[in-house]
């Protein structure tokens, strides 16, 4: 399936991109692009021969003339859309997730996890170099919004009309050698397509044929959905003299990035999408997951009463390898939950009224408060500073669940138990 405009279509159909420079100008794609063909000829090795003579080795959908990575089409897809109200820290989290992915996944669950096309990838790539891999750990650094325009989005002609579709983020999850699943790596291997919308997708009217940016929701296996608490005067008003996060200080009108829209709102207009694109009934529950990720834990953990967050996985000594604590993050889900209801009950009843599966996760993609440049006004974070929490619980309990063989996990509490 085409992570662009998610058409279907067998192998044989995919199109494939011309090698030679001058071979450019693609009926879809514009005049800069190289060209699109269905070859005739092969050379020994299996790649398409362009009309120049040279090996082709690109491959692209059928219908948007996209390039589709080659990892697409030897192993099986997993559809993840993240979404959330503008500033709920989307990008932050996404960053420091596939960073703590990149480094967690290799170490602990024997697990590759790279990027499949690194040009697809590359904002991405982007944001956790400037956190993660700063020359200068000192410097206060911020990341660009999502807009609903700009190199995120690709523009393809149908005709006299333009059609944008939004980029997806594509990795690649593949056990390596200490893993007990290596030896049958082919079939257990995954694809994992992420879309990151901005906030403004989810305003009534924001998706239209020339711009069906969140069609990516009926296919996801599992949706992310962003609960920023300090755009909630409620939990602002708890958190008062219990931290000193300036996001949780009282004001009087909205931050620089806030929109003037109730995060739930974004939330319904997103399910009814969902039930529109799949012909759900209104009274019917999607049957894939939702989890509920609550961001900038730093600034609210006073409320959850719990000193820290425990250790989402545990280590197994006879094969060295960890496997996820699933019952440890239900409970620290539970009392998540029960702090949603007491203090956001709408954010509580409308995933559960939209899902058959509900989980509530904590993280903070920072670790820390923000720090206010007093030359600018403007916030940041130093580099030095930054603690990710649990930022990767949400994708591993996934993982742990839905792409049974890859990532190990601990069925009970229990001294004699095994990792499954």
């Amino acid at each position: 399936m085409c992570p662009h405009c998610w058409e279907g279509f067998p192998p044989e159909n995919a199109l494939w991109i011309a090698q030679h420079p001058d071979l450019v100008g693609d009926p879809r794609l514009g005049q800069d692009e190289l060209q699109r063909f269905l070859p005739t000829r092969f050379s020994i090795s299996g790649a398409a021969i362009d009309l120049k003579g040279f090996e082709c080795y690109g491959l692209a959908c059928p219908k948007c003339h996209l390039a589709v990575p080659r990892q697409l089409f030897e192993m099986d897809s997993f559809f993840l859309s993240i979404l959330g109200a503008p500033a709920c820290g989307k990008s932050y989290f996404l960053a420091a997730m596939t960073w703590r992915l990149r480094t967690t996944l290799p170490q602990q669950l024997a697990l590759a996890f790279t990027d499949a096309d690194p040009l697809l990838n590359y904002r991405l790539q982007q944001y956790e170099s400037v956190q993660f891999l700063n020359p200068n750990p000192d410097v206060l650094v911020t990341i660009e919004k999502t807009e609903t325009h700009g190199d995120l989005y690709s523009a393809v002609m149908y005709g006299d009309q333009v059609v944008h579709y939004l980029r997806p983020f594509v990795f690649v999850v593949r056990p390596l050698e200490k893993h007990p699943c290596h030896a049958q790596a082919a079939s257990t291997s995954r694809a994992i397509c992420l879309y990151d919308n901005a906030g403004e997708s989810f305003l009534p009217g924001a998706d239209v044929a020339t711009s069906p940016v969140t069609r990516h929701l009926a296919l996801s296996r599992v949706i992310f959905f962003l609960f920023d608490p300090t755009q909630d005067v409620r939990f602002r008003r708890a958190c008062a003299g219990k931290t000193k996060d300036p996001q949780m200080m009282e004001r009087t009108a909205l931050s620089a990035r806030e929109r003037p829209v109730r995060q739930e709102t974004i939330f319904v207009e997103a399910t009814q999408r969902v039930r529109r694109y799949l012909g759900l009934a209104q009274t019917a529950k999607h049957r894939f997951p939702l989890i509920v990720v609550v961001t900038k834990y730093d600034a609210w953990s006073a409320l959850l009463n719990q000193a820290s967050l425990p250790e989402p996985y545990k280590l197994d000594r006879a094969s060295g390898l960890y496997g996820v604590c699933q019952r440890e993050i239900q409970q620290v889900s539970d009392a998540t939950r029960r702090l949603l209801s007491e203090l956001s009950p709408e954010i509580v009843a409308a995933a559960e009224n939209f899902a058959s599966e509900v989980l509530y996760v904590p993280v903070s993609a920072t670790g820390c408060a923000p720090e206010v440049d007093p030359h600018t006004g403007a916030q940041g974070f130093r580099p030095r500073n930054l603690r990710p929490i649990w930022v990767e619980v949400p994708i591993l309990y996934a993982m742990s669940r839905w792409m049974r063989g890859l990532v190990c996990y601990w069925k009970a509490k229990d001294a004699n138990s095994k990792p499954q």
